[in-house]
Formats: C-alpha cells, structure tokens, sequence
C-alpha cells in the first residue's frame, strides 16, 4: 500500500471521525474513515488493504494510504455517496457520479459501479464523453451507442474536446471508416443500381431502353441527390423505402420498376453502411478490451 509522510495534509472538515479507523490521502486532503463500512461495499478492498506496504503504521495520519488519481473532490463524492451524511451542496450531477464510478472501478465496488451507470444512462452526455467513460471504466454496453451517433457526425465540427474523449486510436478508426463509407455512398450515386434488369413479361427490348433511361434519370435527381445532400444526407438504408414510395418514372414500364426494387433487395450494398458501422463498433471493442 503506498504511504508518503513528507506532505504537510489537512484533515477533510466532514470526513476526519474521530473513531475513524484508516487514514486515506486524496491530493492533499486527509480523511479518517472506518474500515468496516469500506470492505462492507467492496470486499475486493479487503485484500487491497491487506497488502503489505512495509510500514507498521500504514493508514494512519503520519502515513496516510496515498489515492493516485483520486482528487479530493472524487473522494468526497464517493464518501458522499457510501455515508449519506453530507451537509456539502450536491456537485454537477455527472461530476458527483463520475466520481462515484471512478474510486468505484478502482476498488471494484460492483454496486455503486451500477449505480453511478444508471445515474449517468439518464443524462444527456454527448457521445463522445460516453465513448471516453466506457474507456475508461469498463463500459462495454456504451460502445455501440455511441459509435452509432458518432458516425454521421461531420469530423469537421469535432471539437478539441470531443477529439479528446474519442482519443488518437479511436478517432483514426472513425475516420478511415467514413472515408470509406463515403466513398461507397458517391459510388452508389454516381451508378444506378439494377440496370441490367431484363425486360419484365410487360416489356421488350426495344421498350426496355426506355426503362432504362428513366429509371437513370429518376436514380440522379431524386436518389443519388439525396444521398450527397451536405446537410442531411440520406442513409442507404432508407433508399429502398424511397425508390418504393417514389412515383413512377415518366417513360418507365411499372412491372420493370418492381423488377428493379427486386434486385435492388438482393442489393447487398445498401448494407454497407450498417457492415463498416458494426466493424467499427468491433475494432472499438478490441481495443478497449487492449488497456
């Protein structure tokens, strides 16, 4: 157990009991708790406090047991929450749970871990804040969420925050993910699917080129628009829905038009989108399962 005795330290003003019975350093503030109603909510804490430092007095106050990355506020946010006696005005609800799930992952206190999860699943967080928690404390179930609302987002409005949350690894992995997703939305574009469709029982050859014609025609002002509209482009996977409610194609045989819907079911690249999502949701995963 790491102890240091050279920092001059105050007593916390709420947490220092007098029939406290372990001394913990979190920056530079001391605070006298009982051992009991620690280990009563982590048992995995039992044996971290067992571990021998090499001092006889460790967790007292010439030796306080030292939290790394633990600040004093995080500290008494957590005490906060394991007594319920706090007379100090409740922080920012995502910073009082935050702290909760931080000296919570350390010391793998499974309870209150659940707790400041559910805590925070009700708040508004931007998805990239999400990504960087499930980082952070271990919160699989968030990856797929947020990378789902991280992915139509334009990387050019990511602030330096955001980029931050997301991390280098992450943000290279969503980056080269909408490149590609992009290149393949401009290439569904630019050729209409289901052109070389035989003519339908209703339809000859000679008429078929018509059919053709049209279905090209209403493929660029109608579809290929709105998947490259810069605002809000449309995702692939509500094309068919649009080419199905869409009004026949002036010139078009309506039995050539269905055949086409036909094909462009069995079109596997309408899913590609929801295949580069799901690859970036399992590159994610591997990584965080990495740390």
């Amino acid at each position: 157990m790491d102890v240091d005795h050279r920092l001059v330290s105050l007593r916390h003003s709420e947490f220092w009991f007098t029939d406290g019975n372990i001394v913990f350093r979190a920056s530079n503030t001391l605070f006298c708790v009982h051992r009991g109603v620690l280990v009563r909510h982590s048992p995995a804490l039992e044996g971290i406090l067992a571990m021998p430092s090499g001092y006889d007095t460790d967790g007292t106050e010439q030796l306080p047991i030292i939290l790394h990355q633990i600040s004093e506020e995080d500290f008494t946010h957590f005490l906060n929450w394991v007594y319920h006696i706090s007379s100090v005005p409740p922080p920012p609800e995502e910073q009082f749970l935050v702290a909760i799930l931080k000296v919570s992952h350390l010391w793998m206190i499974s309870n209150s871990i659940q707790f400041a999860i559910d805590g925070l699943e009700k708040l508004t967080l931007h998805p990239t804040r999400r990504l960087e928690l499930a980082r952070l404390y271990s919160i699989p179930q968030w990856i797929a969420p947020a990378i789902r609302e991280i992915m139509p987002l334009s990387l050019a409005s990511t602030t330096d925050t955001e980029a931050a949350q997301m991390g280098f690894k992450v943000y290279t992995i969503i980056a080269r993910a909408k490149e590609v997703m992009e290149r393949e939305r401009r290439a569904l574009a630019a050729y209409p699917p289901s052109l070389l469709v035989s003519p339908s029982f209703s339809c000859s050859s000679r008429l078929h080129s018509q059919c053709k014609e049209a279905w090209s025609g209403f493929w660029w002002k109608k579809v290929a628009r709105a998947i490259l509209h810069p605002m809000n482009p449309l995702p692939l996977t509500q094309i068919l829905q649009l080419v199905i409610e869409a009004p026949l194609p002036n010139g078009m045989n309506i039995a050539c038009k269905q055949a086409m819907v036909d094909a462009m079911i069995e079109l596997e690249g309408l899913e590609v989108e929801e295949r580069i999502i799901e690859g970036v949701i399992r590159a994610v995963t591997l990584y965080f399962n990495s740390l």
